[in-house]
């Protein structure tokens, strides 16, 4: 059987927390798991919204999940290591749980290691740039990979002597707006202009990066920009972002692979570390492909070839240098960096003429590793540097600067297309929402979902409502569409703990998103797609729609309930009774089937309410209604209609089984155990008036008359008894 695994994670935005659930996936398929990525809020007391969000995480139990993989920097932003702590032992260690991003010391952790790429960085725009006056905006002061990022500037800048002046640094919470805010305070508030201004991620630095250009100042010229986390924007905004690369997918792929081993009793290191790594672009001051070389690598690796003698040597140290500089050392990728390296010296020598064309045709396989690929037109730009000379230094230069832009051109284009697909896609979750808003009727909305969805490629999700008096520990399942095919409406009541109920779930291996249902604090159930478009907003965008939709009905349903339901005993009230007595008359006389009316007063309860006034009167109607309601069978409708009197309509029944039914109601009634406010018992019974369709009286539209006249009669006879109208009009 496979095994579940649970992702805990707080939204899905599209950098950190897509990239690492992109290599949750893959590694998935390799292990043929089931994923279930629950998307609740960051664990922060103060925000209101992630706590409504958070009821996702309730879900999750052994009895669900085999392991859990947490994401604990992101649910716990900005929170004191030890409360992320406390969020951990609610599932560890019933379950196997590993921690992303946080390192723990009793949980198995995949962490960053967020100095080495960092400190490269730091040198680089020491050393290569000479740059003295550098400005830092640092992350928050509880996130732990801010913590070693702040640490790390400190240590680098005083190794080499610069001076760390307070107005130098801007305290942030990693959010891009204060990318803004920084940009503001370092120049117009305080009025300095360094160098270079290092951000601690990407989208803040992007955000100040457009700040300084929208204020006229020349980026790298004026002043130098740098990031942290290699983001896809990093590549494409001008000039192109510097920054440090998190292997987010690899961080996935490890933590998943950890949680597996554990699940399966497996011995396994305590920390597996993934190493970040500088990526030089433009905005330090650099050209786009850059390569700095310490001066040992520099020493290992000169010697100018003379192409057409020295040609195993050559094919021996590219081949030797591109892959000791390459990151992920799969037999697959070192195959095909050894074509790439036969293909460019058959070009460089005349032999070929193709090398452009076989990069050409390259980029047109879909599945090909773009970053993998410029990292290797980076490392052999550098090599030609180092071991080129004459005409064929030049023609070996043109020839990879060529691929370079062929390269960028394909990223740009493959981008822009992106970008036109998701404003696609984003203008048709708005024809979505404007469609669920549009009706009030639940069924039309479920309806609206269920075919709708589908269009952005969404064929497999499911609907579970809350029951809200199991105080949320059951739900019901009001939708389920499993490849576009509505496969049940309303399966039944059952426990949280089940999720999704095994028989409704397809028999594939599956990757789901757990989002919350809900509109304030009114928590209404949750939504489970199985993974599909690659937008993490598009699920976002999702749930708050459908939430809306759902309330909305539910508003609608509340406000006709209230129009037909009395409100001191919830029964259907008067209304409610004529239209329910006007629809079963017109199916007896279209089946001729039986249907029998019952009229109800409680005797002598104008004493009652005289006595002890109009509330125990209230609290009397209260309990005689329920007594009436438990006494009879679900088909049965038990309403008030205006005072002490309740109706009972009986479909399917004659006059022998409606009058077991009166009997059966006084006997209940009279067994009834209610005491005044001093404590004195008060004996309660009925009159009760019948009349049968077709048994007494062939008159459907005279049903209630009659049974109203028989009631009487029975009051008049003293009470505590039932009494029938005949078709004649006698009793």
């Amino acid at each position: 059987m496979r095994k579940k695994i649970g992702v805990i994670v707080n939204y899905l935005y599209e950098g950190y927390q897509m990239k690492i659930l992109s290599g949750i996936f893959s590694e998935a398929e390799k292990l043929n798991t089931d994923i279930y990525v629950f998307v609740g809020g960051d664990l922060n007391p103060n925000n209101i919204e992630s706590q409504r969000r958070n009821r996702i995480y309730d879900l999750i139990s052994k009895k669900n999940m085999d392991g859990l993989i947490i994401l604990g920097l992101v649910v716990g932003f900005n929170l004191p290591k030890e409360e992320i702590i406390k969020f951990y032992k609610r599932f560890y260690p019933q379950l196997p749980v590993v921690s992303l991003g946080l390192e723990t010391e009793e949980i198995p952790c995949v962490i960053s290691d967020n100095r080495k790429g960092f400190q490269e960085l730091l040198i680089h725009l020491i050393e290569d740039h000479r740059y003295r006056s550098i400005a830092y905006v640092a992350g928050p002061i509880n996130n732990e990979e801010a913590q070693i990022r702040n640490n790390t500037f400190y240590e680098t800048l005083r190794e080499y002597d610069i001076e760390i002046k307070p107005e130098y640094i801007y305290e942030s919470d990693f959010t891009t707006p204060q990318g803004i805010y920084a940009i503001r305070t370092f120049l117009d508030e305080r009025k300095i202009k360094p160098d270079v201004i290092v951000f601690s991620n990407d989208n803040m630095a992007i955000a100040g990066l457009e700040e300084l250009k929208r204020r006229k100042i020349k980026v790298p010229n004026e002043i130098a920009i740098t990031g942290f986390d290699n983001i896809l924007e990093s590549t494409f905004v001008e000039p192109s972002l510097s920054t440090v690369e998190q292997n987010l997918s690899e961080l996935g792929k490890k933590a998943l692979e950890m949680c597996h081993s554990l699940i399966l009793g497996k011995e396994i290191p305590k920390k597996i570390e993934i190493p970040t790594k500088m990526t030089i672009r433009e905005s330090c001051g650099c050209t786009r492909f850059y390569i700095r070389l310490s001066k040992k690598e520099e020493k290992v690796w000169s010697k100018i070839f003379d192409l057409k003698k020295d040609k195993e040597d050559f094919y021996s140290l590219l081949n030797e240098y591109l892959i000791s500089n390459i990151e992920t050392k799969s037999p697959r990728n070192i195959k095909w960096i050894k074509n790439i390296i036969k293909k460019f010296y058959n070009s460089v020598i005349g032999t070929e003429e193709n090398f452009i064309t076989e990069i050409e045709s390259l980029l047109l396989n879909n599945n090909v590793d773009t970053e993998l690929l410029e990292e290797t037109f980076n490392n052999i730009n550098s090599f030609i540097d180092m071991h080129f000379e004459n005409s064929l230094h030049q023609k070996a230069k043109n020839l990879i600067l060529q691929s370079i832009n062929v390269l960028k051109d394909y990223k740009e284009k493959k981008l822009k297309h992106e970008i036109f697909k998701t404003n696609d896609l984003i203008d048709h979750l708005g024809y979505i929402g404007a469609d669920l808003l549009s009706t009030l009727q639940m069924d039309e909305i479920l309806n609206r979902v269920s075919y709708r969805l589908p269009e952005i490629d969404l064929n497999t999700f499911y609907i579970f409502m809350y029951q809200k008096d199991s105080n949320y520990k059951k739900v019901k399942n009001i939708l389920s569409v499993v490849d576009g095919n509505i496969k049940t409406k309303e399966k039944g009541i059952f426990d949280i703990e089940e999720i999704i109920p095994e028989s409704l779930l397809p028999k594939r291996r599956l990757n789901l998103v757990l989002e919350p249902l809900f509109v304030e604090n009114d928590h209404l159930g949750y939504i489970v797609f199985e993974y599909g478009p690659k937008k993490g907003v598009i699920y976002e965008i999702l749930r708050a729609e459908i939430s809306g939709g759902i309330k909305g009905a539910l508003i609608i349903e509340e406000l006709k309930k209230l129009a037909i339901t009395d409100p001191l005993t919830s029964l259907p009230n008067r209304r409610a009774l004529d239209e329910i007595l006007q629809r079963e008359i017109e199916r007896s006389k279209r089946y001729n089937r039986p249907l029998s009316v019952m009229v109800i007063d409680l005797d002598n309860f104008k004493m009652v309410n005289d006595t002890f006034g109009h509330s125990f009167g209230d609290e009397v109607l209260k309990t005689v209604g329920k007594i009436l309601r438990e006494s009879c069978r679900k088909v049965d409708i038990v309403g008030r209609y205006g005072g002490d009197e309740f109706i009972i309509i009986l479909p399917e029944t004659n006059l022998k089984n409606t009058i077991k039914v009166a009997n059966k109601l006084i006997k209940n009634v009279d067994k009834i155990e209610l005491f005044s406010p001093n404590k004195a018992r008060i004996y309660l019974s009925i009159s009760i008036g019948i009349a049968v369709y077709p048994d007494t009286t062939i008159e459907l539209e005279k049903l209630i008359n009659f049974a109203d006249l028989a009631m009487y009669e029975a009051k008049s006879l003293g009470g505590k008894q039932y009494s029938i109208i005949s078709f004649k009009g006698e009793l």
